[in-house]
C-alpha cells in the first residue's frame, strides 16, 4: 500500500503529530509519503514533498505564488473586517487531486488540511480510500476550528452554507474518520457532516526514546534554567496569549495560591513582551529540536495545561513520557491521557478553587516518584509508536481490502 499523509503546515501541533505518524510508518516498513503546502527544509526526514515544489515544477514559481495569494484572499474574504474570527471553509483553489503523488497513492490520509483541500473536487472520486485524522472541529463545522475562542454566531449564515456544501460533497465518499480523543470522536460522530461515516479513536504517538525521564539537574543546565529551591512549573503554548490555551486562568490561580514564594514558572513558546508577574518566571522561547523540548519537560517538577478547549495536546503526551506529572482541567482529550491522582491532577474547568488547591498540592509535594512512574507507564501502554501504528495499520488494511 502506498500511503500519502497530507497536512497544510509543516510546523504546529497538528503537523508535529502528522510528521510523527509518518516517521513511525516508515520505521515500521510502510511506504509512506508526506505532502505539505510550502517548501521547507526537511532535515533527516524522508519522503516529504510540498505542493509548492510540485506545482512550481509543472507550471512555474509565479503560477504557484499567484495561486497561493488568490487562495488566501478567497479563503479570508468573508472575515476581511474581523481578524479575530478564524474560519476555513470547504473551498480551495489548489487541486491536489491532480498531483501524481496523490493519484498514485492507494490511501490518502488527511490530517489538518484547511486551505488546500477542495471538497468539491477531492471527494468527487468515490473510489479513492480516504482517512482523515481530525485535530480540531473544523472538518465537521461550518469552518470554525473551536467554539470557545470566539462568538461565531454572527457568521451563522456562512457556517450553515459551508455545512450544507460539505454534506453534499462528502456524500458517498469512501471516507473513514479518525480522532485522537474520545471527546472529538463523540462530537464528530454526532455532527451533521460526518453522520453515517465510521469514526475511530486512535491517539497520536511519539518517540519514547527521545521523550523519556532524564536527570533533572542536567536537564536544567541544558535548558539554562539553573538550580534553586523553587518548584519549576512548565507552561507550553505556541502563543501563550491564545485565550484557548488558558494562560489567564493560570495567572489568576497563581496569584491566589498560598505558597507563591516557592514557585518559578517556565514558559515555552512565543516570548511574551512587556510582562511582569508577581513570581519568578523564565521564558524559554521556541525549541525546535525534540531533544531540547524533552529537556524542558525534564527540567520541570510538573507541567500545567489550563486549556479551556483542546483535542489531544502533544504537550501532555510529551510531559507524561518524560515522567513529568500533569495538572489541568477535565476537558477535551486531556482525561484520555491523564489519570487523576495517579499521573497528574485534574479538576472541573469551572472549579477555580480546585485548580488552586491542585497547584498548591503539587508545589508542596517533595517526592513525585509515584506520579512520574504512572505517567511514563500510561504513555508506554497506550501511546508508543508501535502500539499506535499497529492500530492504524489494522484500520488501513480492513478498509483498503474491503474497497478493493
Amino acid at each position: 500500500m502506498k500511503i500519502l499523509l497530507i497536512n497544510t503546515n509543516y510546523g504546529g501541533g497538528a503537523a508535529i503529530a502528522c510528521r510523527r505518524q509518518h516517521k513511525a510508518l516508515l520505521a515500521n516498513g510502510y511506504d509512506s509519503s508526506l505532502l505539505v503546502l510550502d517548501k521547507v527544509g526537511y532535515p533527516g526526514e524522508k519522503n516529504v514533498y510540498s505542493i509548492e515544489e510540485l506545482v512550481s515544477k509543472k507550471y512555474g514559481v509565479w503560477f504557484f505564488t499567484i495561486l497561493k495569494f488568490l487562495n488566501k484572499v478567497n479563503n479570508s474574504f468573508p472575515l476581511f473586517f474581523n481578524k479575530k474570527a478564524y474560519i476555513n471553509g470547504p473551498a480551495s483553489l489548489f487541486r491536489i487531486d491532480t498531483l501524481d503523488i496523490y493519484r498514485d497513492a492507494d490511501i490518502v490520509h488527511f490530517h489538518w488540511v484547511p486551505k488546500i483541500v477542495s471538497y468539491k473536487h477531492v471527494f468527487a472520486d468515490k473510489t479513492k480510500t480516504f482517512f482523515w485524522t481530525l485535530h480540531d472541529m473544523n472538518p465537521f463545522t461550518g469552518g470554525n476550528h473551536y467554539t470557545k475562542d470566539f462568538d461565531y454566531s454572527i457568521y451563522d449564515k456562512l457556517l450553515k452554507k459551508n455545512i450544507a456544501n460539505k454534506k453534499k460533497y462528502l456524500k458517498g465518499a469512501n471516507l473513514t474518520i479518525i480522532t485522537p480523543s474520545v471527546w472529538l470522536g463523540d462530537l464528530a460522530e454526532n455532527s451533521e457532516v460526518f453522520k453515517g461515516f465510521s469514526v475511530n479513536v486512535i491517539p497520536n504517538c511519539l518517540d519514547l526514546n527521545i521523550f523519556s525521564p532524564k536527570d533533572k539537574i542536567q536537564a536544567r543546565k541544558k535548558s539554562n534554567v539553573g538550580e534553586s529551591d523553587k518548584k519549576y512549573i512548565l507552561f507550553v503554548a505556541e502563543d501563550p496569549n491564545d485565550k484557548r490555551k488558558g494562560m489567564h486562568l493560570l495567572l489568576s490561580a497563581l496569584d491566589k495560591i498560598k505558597n507563591k514564594s516557592r514557585i518559578c514558572v517556565l514558559i515555552m513558546g512565543k516570548k511574551m513582551e512587556n510582562v511582569t508577574f508577581d513570581f519568578p518566571f523564565i521564558q524559554l522561547g521556541f525549541k525546535n529540536k525534540e531533544v531540547d523540548i524533552a529537556d524542558c519537560y525534564n527540567a520541570a517538577d510538573f507541567f500545567v495545561i489550563p486549556s479551556i478547549e483542546d483535542n489531544l495536546p502533544n504537550t501532555v503526551l510529551e510531559s507524561l513520557a518524560c515522567g513529568t506529572p500533569v495538572l489541568g482541567f477535565n476537558i477535551g482529550g486531556i482525561p484520555d491521557m491523564v489519570i487523576n491522582n495517579e499521573s497528574g491532577l485534574l479538576c472541573d474547568i469551572n472549579d477555580e478553587q480546585g485548580f488552586i488547591r491542585n497547584i498548591e498540592l503539587f508545589v508542596d509535594i517533595d517526592d513525585y516518584t509515584s506520579f512520574s512512574t504512572e505517567a511514563r507507564r500510561t504513555v508506554e501502554s497506550k501511546f508508543s509508536e508501535e502500539i499506535v501504528i499497529k492500530q492504524l495499520s489494522a484500520l488501513y488494511t480492513s478498509k483498503f481490502k474491503k474497497n478493493n
